[in-house]
C-alpha cells in the first residue's frame, strides 16, 4: 500500500492550518499605501437560502515597483468575516495569506510576488456568507409561495484601493423578484440597476475611491433583494459527530447527532394533512416544506442506520456506493460512486419546526488509516462534515476516539477551528484509557466537508494489550472454575469427615 500521497495530504493540511492561523500586520489606524489600482472589479452574488456565494475578481495594476502584498477586504466596516473564503492569484492558490482587520473591516494580506511598475495581476476571491437572507413575510399559509429578503450594507465592492470600473451581478434562484434597492448614482454614468430574468446588474461604477481603511471616501449604501426561492431553508442548530477507531475490528464508525430546523417562514394557522397529501399530485409542492434529505456517504459505507427519539425510521433508503476496487466489465478504470442515504423524517418539517435524529455508518479502517513506514506513526483521516448544499451548521462538535494505548496525538485541520481539546475516555477492558480529540467550530458550511488528520503512535505492545488482558482474564476465570470444581459441597460428606 502506498502511503506517501496520503501523508502528503496530511502535511498539506498542516501547512494550510498554519497559514490560516497567521495574523497579519494590518493596522486599523493606518491608511493602506495606494500601491495598487483596480482597473476592473467584477462581482457575482449567487443568492440561496441559508448561504450566499460571492465571487469577486480584481484586475489590479501595480503603481510602483514591487508594491508588496495586496490588501483584500472581506467586507465593510463592522462586518463579520465570511464563514469560508478562498483566494487565488493568477488562478492558483497562494501561501502566506494573513488574516487581519483594516478600519474595523475584516481583510487579508495577499502576497502577489515581485511585480514591475504597471504590471497587472488577477486576484480571485470566493466567499460564502451565511444567514444573509431572512424570510419576508415571516408567516405564510401552507400553500403560499416563499420569499426571502437579502440585505447588504455594501452596495459597492469593498476595497482598500481606487477602482476604475466596478460591475456587480446578483442572481436570484428564480426570476420572481418582488423588489430591490437602489444604488448611489455618484459613480454611475449609465443605468443604475438592470434586471434580466433572475439577474440584477448593478453599475458599472466608475472611478470609485477606497471604501475601507483610513483613506476611505466612497459613498457606500445598503442594498436589498426581495426574491422567491423554491427550496426549503434548512439549518442545523447543532451537529455532534463521533468517530471511533477500532484497530482489531478494522473499522471506523461515524455517528452524527443532528438537530435540524426549518429556517423559512413560519406556518400561519394550523397544518393540514389533507392539503399536504393533495400537494403531492400537483406539479409543484409548497417550497417551505421539508420532506426529505439526501446524504452522500463514502463508497465503502455499510451498516447504515437512521433513528430519532422514537426509534428506527423505516422510511429511509440506502444505496451502497461503488469502491475503487470494484471490477469494471468494460476494462476501464473502475469508477468510484458515493453511497446515498435518502432520509424522510417522520413528519413534514415546516417553517419554524425542528427534527432531531441520528445517522451512522461503518467503513473499512484501511481506507482512512495509513502508517508511515519511516517512523511508524499512524495517520487517520476523518471527514469533518457530510456536505449538505446550502445548509449551515451553527455549532459542530467532532469527537474522535482513538484506541487504548495511543500516544503523542497531533491534530491537523485544513481550516481554522474554534477549539481543540484532548481528553481520555475509559470503557471496558481499557487500561490507560482511549485518547479523545474534540474539535468545535461554529458556522460550518458544505465547503468545510474536508478531512481532519490525526497523527499518533500506536506501538505493537499497545496493540497486544487488549488481547493479553482478555487472555489473562479468561485464564483467571478458568483457574477459579477449576478450583471451585475441586471443592466438595456435599453436606453429608463434610459431616462424615468431621466425625473421623
Amino acid at each position: 500500500m502506498r502511503i506517501t500521497p496520503f501523508l502528503g495530504l496530511a502535511a498539506a493540511a498542516l501547512a494550510s492550518a498554519s497559514a490560516s492561523a497567521r495574523r497579519s500586520h494590518l493596522d486599523d489606524g493606518a491608511s493602506t499605501p495606494q500601491s495598487f489600482v483596480n482597473t476592473v472589479v467584477a462581482r457575482t452574488v449567487e443568492l440561496g437560502g441559508a448561504t450566499s456565494l460571492v465571487t469577486t475578481q480584481y484586475n489590479a495594476k501595480a503603481l510602483v515597483e514591487n508594491p508588496g502584498a495586496y490588501v483584500l477586504a472581506l467586507g465593510g466596516e463592522g462586518a463579520p468575516a465570511p464563514a469560508w473564503y478562498e483566494v487565488l492569484v493568477g488562478g492558483k492558490a497562494v501561501d502566506g495569506v494573513e488574516f487581519g482587520s483594516l478600519g474595523g473591516a475584516p481583510a487579508l494580506s495577499v502576497p502577489v510576488g515581485k511585480l514591475a511598475k504597471d504590471a497587472q495581476v488577477i486576484i480571485s476571491l470566493t466567499t460564502l456568507v451565511t444567514h444573509a437572507s431572512r424570510p419576508l413575510p415571516h408567516e405564510i399559509a401552507q400553500r403560499d409561495p416563499q420569499y426571502l429578503l437579502w440585505e447588504t450594507n455594501s452596495t459597492l465592492v469593498d476595497s482598500a484601493y481606487k477602482s476604475d470600473v466596478e460591475r456587480i451581478k446578483i442572481r436570484s434562484p428564480t426570476p420572481s423578484i418582488l423588489q430591490h434597492g437602489q444604488v448611489p448614482n455618484t459613480y454611475t454614468r449609465e443605468t443604475d440597476v438592470t434586471k434580466s430574468g433572475s439577474t440584477l446588474t448593478l453599475g458599472p461604477f466608475f472611478n470609485v475611491p477606497p471604501t475601507v481603511g483610513a483613506g476611505a471616501s466612497a459613498d457606500q449604501g445598503p442594498f436589498y433583494v426581495h426574491y422567491e426561492t423554491l427550496q426549503p431553508v434548512v439549518g442545523i442548530r447543532s451537529l455532534k459527530r463521533a468517530a471511533e477507531v477500532s484497530h482489531w475490528g478494522g473499522n471506523l464508525n461515524i455517528q452524527d447527532e443532528i438537530s435540524l430546523f426549518n429556517d423559512g417562514p413560519t406556518l400561519r394557522g394550523q397544518f393540514s394533512r389533507l392539503a399536504h397529501q393533495q400537494s403531492k399530485f400537483h406539479a409543484s409542492k409548497p417550497a417551505q416544506i421539508l420532506t426529505e434529505l439526501t446524504l452522500r456517504l463514502p463508497p465503502s459505507a455499510h451498516s447504515v442506520y437512521f433513528y430519532d427519539v422514537i426509534g428506527n425510521v423505516s422510511t429511509s433508503h440506502f444505496r451502497p456506493g461503488q469502491g475503487a476496487t470494484t471490477a469494471s466489465l468494460s476494462g476501464r478504470a473502475p469508477r468510484v460512486v458515493d453511497g446515498t442515504l435518502e432520509i424522510k423524517p417522520r413528519y413534514p418539517v415546516l417553517g419554524g419546526w425542528n427534527y432531531t435524529f441520528t445517522v451512522g455508518w461503518d467503513s473499512p479502517l484501511s481506507e482512512s488509516l495509513h502508517v508511515d513506514a519511516k517512523n511508524g506513526r499512524h495517520v487517520l483521516a476523518v471527514p469533518f462534515l457530510t456536505a449538505l448544499k446550502d445548509v449551515v451548521v451553527d455549532e459542530e462538535e467532532l469527537r474522535i476516539v482513538l484506541p487504548d494505548g495511543a500516544t503523542d496525538v497531533e491534530v491537523f485541520t485544513p481550516f481554522p477551528v474554534d477549539a481543540i481539546e484532548h481528553s481520555v475516555h475509559k470503557t471496558y477492558l481499557d487500561t490507560s484509557g482511549r485518547p479523545v480529540v474534540t474539535i468545535t467550530k461554529s458556522l460550518v458550511t458544505e465547503n468545510h466537508a474536508q478531512n481532519v488528520y490525526v497523527s499518533y503512535n500506536y506501538p505493537l505492545s499497545a496493540q497486544l494489550q487488549k488481547p493479553l488482558i482478555v487472555t489473562a482474564v479468561v485464564g483467571v476465570l478458568l483457574a477459579i472454575f477449576i478450583v471451585l470444581r475441586r471443592v466438595d459441597y456435599n453436606i453429608a460428606s463434610a459431616a462424615e469427615r468431621k466425625r473421623k
